[in-house]
């Protein structure tokens, strides 16, 4: 949200600790990409917007959380194994390996 010339993200507390670092991640890019805009995450649904906003905080989410060591660790897993290693959504995974 963004109001009176400041920035704020708000976060549910009935997040688990996985969900919580992919809101953040995500929000944290409108935050900085999106400086003027109200952007409310759509919890279930935001990773599969096709707004180009929406697109790119994903893809800035993946990036974030997603590191080249990460990847390079879990090179020899598929992506279903590396989901459940790690916890995130496959289709945050698959962001950042496009």
């Amino acid at each position: 949200m963004f109001l009176k010339n400041h920035r704020y993200i708000f976060l549910s507390n009935r997040l688990s600790g996985m969900e919580l670092k992919v809101v953040m991640a995500h929000e944290l890019a409108h935050a900085i990409f999106d400086r003027k805009e109200n952007c409310y995450f759509i919890r279930n649904k935001t990773l599969l917007l096709n707004s180009k906003t929406e697109r790119r905080a994903n893809r800035f989410a993946a990036f974030l959380l997603i590191d080249d060591e990460m990847l390079e660790y879990y090179k020899n897993c598929t992506k279903e194994q590396f989901c459940n290693c790690i916890g995130f959504p496959e289709e945050l995974i698959e962001l950042r390996l496009k």
